[in-house]
């Protein structure tokens, strides 16, 4: 079936040396929908076509974005549209079974642990091609002037030290997860090259209130096309794409101010939404820090994001200032401590922390829970967490009991062209912190700097809200740079917003009954999202959190991990009793995701003894993988990152003597400041404040006081300071006088 080189003609893949069309059971997804700045409305378009000369199954596997849930679906063929029914996931099953055994076209989408779901289609005849059209509301990530989109496009393999991997065939590798733990849940069968696979695309309607200031992805080319004041269509750029990555969307605000979206909901209650900027509760306070910075090391975190994410710590340990605290945990199979104690953030200490980063290589399982277990119980009660991951494992769910019962807060960056933001979404929010998560094609360290400026002391603490019921409870704090997002019923006229030492009121508009409907389900998605993170094992409260599910997905009618979609078409010709051939599509690799360094291995080690070993392929490394991701240049952003890191404990830049520091200091400032980074804005804002807090004592010269003031107001001063470090006060004051000028 594979070839070394294929071409595509309209949607349906073909063999160049013979011009037939690939035998795939899927040949088109196409996703279409409504994004808004509070989350979107999606429909994806399944297309499947059997080339078998039996009845087929098709099993498509796929992971659903964070907080998101399933509604409903429409299957259309020659003849028929028939539209979903949400049943109790046993009842639904059972359905789709006599579906099959009477020869009935039969659908089934039910979801399993991780948010994997499996969508069947059963009975499919030679020749039919049939259409699932299956609507899906997803939540996105959130910023305070902009928002992000993720959807998977592709399914990455993961680490369970339970799993059994095995490459099939050149290029080809299968997971089988074990059954006691996982049910029956159908992984796809990973591709090396995606190149032979279904065709992907999107064309989504993007609305905010408050208008645009820019719209972009850092994972496909995209045209967008301005339907109206408040609207823009966003297409691929090309006729179709290859599934080895997810969609990501990125959506720039206009100004940040607080807004509510609400409206009436089909169940004639007032539902909405309200997005509030941390720039709205104060500035960040300031106070000393205890942060444990937790890094994947395993073998899928190999090449570049490893680069790139020492780099990124030993920048952050640049914005630690004498009295701050940290720590140090690298983790894949095992875990390394960089000391057993929390370590003073000194120059000697810091130096130390940059020699234990260059030994690490990356190798191992991905054991995340031990990682963190072991990071709190380094940091302690009131420390933060920094985890640098790509979040590639199964079991998620026990993993997360494991984290919200260690105490302390956990920010991840997740890093990855296959999406495992749900999970790290997750993570952050049950703990108390804050996630991003960055493409393969991105920056990790810029991030990485951005994420840990805005940790330590939150902006706003013991949130408040009155004026409506508020389902689920808003956070207990924000960071700076994350808005507070609050969803609930009831609000008529304004909501009022308190805080330790603080309050306001946001006014809760109507944006009518198509808004209301949108906001009312995406509450609920992201109600079961939190509910289903928490199903692990059986006992009395899992069956408790069981019937809650079931009762919010029949409020809200979406589906669960207890209610499934099924539909059953009957139509003349249908043989039963014949057993359908099952065909699970295969995907892609995640572009990022060396195939060798999960499956290579598996070939040459018997699956058995490989699941008794209690080991992943991942573990082992092959020295044909792709070493990097993409290729590092130096620039601008390399050089302020080892600025930030050279940074001393007292906050200023070293020196021989106390007037070379002032010079040196004062040179770093404009260098940040040419790159856009001052007090309040930029991924170096932390280092910046102490910067200028270092200056602010030694502002004895009328220029140091200029650039100080420069650095609050964030006016750029003329001159390639990143690039020149050895400028005179003479030169400085030169290029002041000409902003004075």
């Amino acid at each position: 079936m594979a070839t070394e080189t294929s071409s595509v003609r309209g949607f349906a893949p073909v063999a160049v040396e013979t011009g037939e069309e690939l035998e795939l059971a899927m040949q088109r997804l196409w996703l279409t929908g409504h994004v808004l700045p509070v989350g979107a409305r999606l429909m994806v378009h399944h297309v499947f076509q059997s080339k078998e000369k039996k009845p087929m199954e098709a099993v498509y596997a796929f992971g659903l974005p964070r907080d998101a849930a399933l509604r409903r679906f429409v299957i259309r063929g020659e003849g028929f549209t028939a539209h979903s029914e949400l049943r109790p996931t046993r009842e639904a099953v059972e359905e789709y079974e006599r579906g099959i055994r009477d020869g009935s076209l039969s659908t089934l989408a039910r979801e399993h642990g991780d948010g994997i779901v499996n969508l069947s289609v059963g009975n499919i005849r030679p020749r039919e091609k049939v259409t699932v059209c299956l609507e899906i509301l997803a939540g996105v990530e959130l910023h305070d002037d902009s928002f992000r989109l993720r959807f998977p496009f592709t399914l990455a393999p993961c680490y369970h030290p339970r799993a059994r991997l095995l490459e099939i065939a050149p290029g080809a590798g299968e997971i089988e997860l074990p059954e006691d733990e996982f049910g029956d849940v159908m992984l796809p069968q990973f591709r090396q090259d995606s190149s032979n696979l279904h065709a992907v695309g999107f064309d989504l309607r993007v609305t905010s209130p408050g208008g645009f200031d820019g719209i972009g992805s850092p994972s496909h080319r995209v045209r967008i096309q301005v339907q109206d004041a408040g609207g823009v269509r966003v297409l691929l750029a090309a006729e179709r794409d290859i599934p080895n990555r997810d969609l990501v969307l990125d959506v720039q605000h206009c100004n940040a101010r607080p807004e509510a979206l609400a409206g009436t909901g089909l169940d004639g209650k007032r539902h909405f939404i309200a997005i509030v900027p941390s720039t709205s509760f104060g500035e960040k306070p300031k106070g000393a820090r205890r942060v444990v910075f937790v890094l994947d090391r395993s073998g899928s975190m190999q090449g570049l994001p490893m680069e790139q994410a020492r780099k990124a710590i030993e920048a952050c340990l640049g914005a630690l200032s004498a009295e701050d605290s940290f720590g140090l945990v690298a983790f894949g199979d095992q875990t390394e401590h960089f000391q057993t104690r929390l370590s003073p953030a000194t120059r000697e200490n810091r130096d130390a922390a940059r020699a234990f980063l260059a030994s690490l290589q990356a190798r191992g399982g991905t054991e995340l829970a031990p990682a963190v277990e072991e990071a709190a119980g380094l940091g302690g009660t009131g420390s933060d967490l920094f985890i640098l991951t790509d979040g590639q494992v199964y079991g998620t769910e026990q993993i997360l009991a494991r984290a919200r019962a260690v105490g302390v807060r956990l920010h991840c960056l997740g890093i990855g062209s296959a999406s495992q933001d749900r999970f790290l979404a997750l993570l952050a929010r049950q703990t108390g912190g804050v996630s991003r998560f960055v493409t393969a094609t991105e920056r990790v360290d810029m991030p990485a700097v951005d994420l840990f400026a805005s940790l330590g002391k939150p902006v706003a603490e013991s949130i408040r809200v009155t004026g409506a019921h508020i389902q689920p409870d808003p956070p207990p704090c924000v960071f700076a740079g994350t808005p507070l997002a609050i969803s609930g019923e009831g609000a008529d006229g304004e909501l009022r917003i308190q805080w330790d030492g603080g309050s306001l009121d946001l006014p809760v508009g109507d944006c009518g009954r198509r808004i209301g409907e949108m906001v009312r389900l995406l509450r609920g998605a992201r109600m079961i999202t939190d509910l289903e993170s928490r199903q692990i094992n059986t006992g009395r409260e899992q069956s408790r959190i069981a019937e809650r599910l079931k009762e919010l997905s029949k409020e809200y009618g979406l589906a669960s991990r207890e209610m499934s979609l099924v539909a059953v078409v009957a139509r003349a010709g249908d043989q039963p009793g014949e057993v359908p051939k099952t065909s699970v599509v295969p995907v892609g690799m995640a572009a990022d995701t060396p195939f060798a360094g999960y499956f290579a291995a598996a070939r040459r080690l018997d699956a058995d003894a490989t699941a008794c070993m209690g080991v992943s392929a991942a573990l082992f490394a092959h020295p044909d993988a792709p070493a990097a991701r993409l290729v590092s240049e130096s620039n601008e952003e390399d050089l302020l990152l080892e600025l930030a890191a050279r940074i001393e404990a007292d906050g200023g830049m070293p020196g021989r003597k106390e007037e070379d520091r002032v010079l040196a200091t004062v040179l770093a400032i404009l260098a940040f400041l040419q790159e856009s980074h001052s007090l309040k804005t930029g991924a170096f804002r932390s280092h910046v404040r102490r910067l200028v807090e270092f200056l602010e004592a030694r502002a004895d010269r009328d220029v140091v006081r200029r650039v100080i003031e420069c650095a609050r107001s964030g006016r750029i001063v003329p001159g390639d300071w990143v690039c020149t470090q050895n400028a005179t006060w003479e030169e400085i004051e030169e290029a002041l006088n000409e902003i004075r000028s």
